[in-house]
C-alpha cells in the first residue's frame, strides 16, 4: 500500500514538472520575465529653495545705507558703500532683523551662514537683486557684550 502511494506521488510530481515546462513557466523563463520587467521611473517633486516674501519688494533706487541701520545701534564709522556698527543686543535678534530685512527688500539671491564656537559669533549674510548686493557681518566676541556689524553696499 505504502508502494502505491509513493507511485501515486511520484506521478503527480511528474504530471506537474511537465505541465510547468508545456506551459512556458520552467524557472529559466521565470528569470528573464523578473529581468525584463521595466521599474517604474520615480516623479521628479520641486522643492523650493526660498520662501517667497510676502511683503512688496523696496526698488534698488530706494535702497541707502540708513536702510541698513540696526535700530538702536551706535554708527561707528560711514564711508561710502561701507559702515560700521555697534549693538548690546542679542547677535542673533541682530541677525533675525537682517535677514528679515533682506527678505523684505525682495532679494532673490541670499546666503545666510551663522557661526558659533564657544560663544564666539560670526554671521554672514548675503542679499542680492538687479543691480545690487548687500554684505552683512555680524561679530560678537564671547568674553564681551558688544556685537559688532559691518554693512557694505555694491
Amino acid at each position: 500500500m505504502r508502494n502505491l502511494q509513493l507511485l501515486v506521488i511520484l506521478v503527480l510530481i511528474i504530471f506537474a514538472v511537465s505541465l510547468i515546462q508545456e506551459e512556458g513557466l520552467g524557472s529559466k523563463q521565470i528569470q528573464k520575465k523578473n529581468i525584463m520587467t521595466p521599474i517604474p521611473t520615480p516623479t521628479p517633486i520641486s522643492i523650493p529653495t526660498s520662501i517667497p516674501s510676502t511683503s512688496t519688494p523696496i526698488p534698488s533706487s530706494q535702497i541707502n545705507m540708513s536702510s541698513f541701520v540696526y535700530p538702536g545701534s551706535i554708527i561707528l564709522n560711514q564711508s561710502g558703500d561701507e559702515m560700521t556698527l555697534q549693538s548690546t543686543d542679542d547677535p542673533q535678534a541682530i541677525t533675525n532683523w537682517y535677514k528679515e530685512k533682506i527678505t523684505g527688500m525682495g532679494m532673490n539671491a541670499k546666503s545666510f551662514v551663522q557661526t558659533n564656537t564657544n560663544g564666539n559669533v560670526l554671521n554672514k549674510l548675503i542679499g542680492a537683486k538687479a543691480g545690487f548686493k548687500v554684505k552683512i557681518q555680524i561679530e560678537k566676541n564671547s568674553s564681551g557684550n558688544i556685537t559688532a556689524i559691518k554693512v557694505s553696499l555694491g
